[in-house]
């Protein structure tokens, strides 16, 4: 997937490798790209490592129509120091769960699931028993 990025065009702030400080496992360092389309491989799919794709945004109709315009909806991060525009921005993404102003969004006692190809239903938490609904779990940090 990293290669495959940059291949596209997209520029790596940091990481980009395995790390040196294991010598087996499958263990690759956290990798910021920049310069990153909506047309790459890497905003189509759900890579499931620790890479981060920077994309930059004109305004808040701009960046939420693009996040939808997804075919998954696992996870949603958000960062902002407006309560308001916390609220909103995780009724309108098209997404299972949101963390706004935190990385941490599983917890044993909380819904886990996502939406689209993500799956469909929840495990984890009392919102398990309701897999035929589609579930928004937010967790708000109070500093932005």
């Amino acid at each position: 997937m990293v290669r495959t990025t940059e291949k596209e065009g997209a520029k790596i702030l940091c990481g980009g490798k395995r790390s040196a400080k294991f010598n087996k496992g499958y263990f690759y360092e956290p990798t910021v790209f920049d310069d990153v389309g909506d047309d790459f491989t890497i905003t189509k799919t759900e890579p499931f490592g620790p890479l981060t794709p920077i994309m930059g945004f004109s305004n808040f109709d701009d960046v939420i129509n693009r996040a939808n315009n997804h075919p998954n909806g696992l996870a949603a991060y958000v960062c902002t120091s407006s309560m308001n525009l916390a609220h909103e921005t995780s009724e309108a993404l098209e997404t299972g769960m949101v963390a706004i102003n935190t990385p941490v969004i599983p917890t044993a006692e909380t819904p886990f699931g996502g939406i689209k190809q993500s799956g469909y239903g929840r495990e984890g938490g009392s919102m398990a028993i309701k897999d035929y609904l589609n579930i928004k779990y937010t967790h708000l940090g109070l500093k932005g």
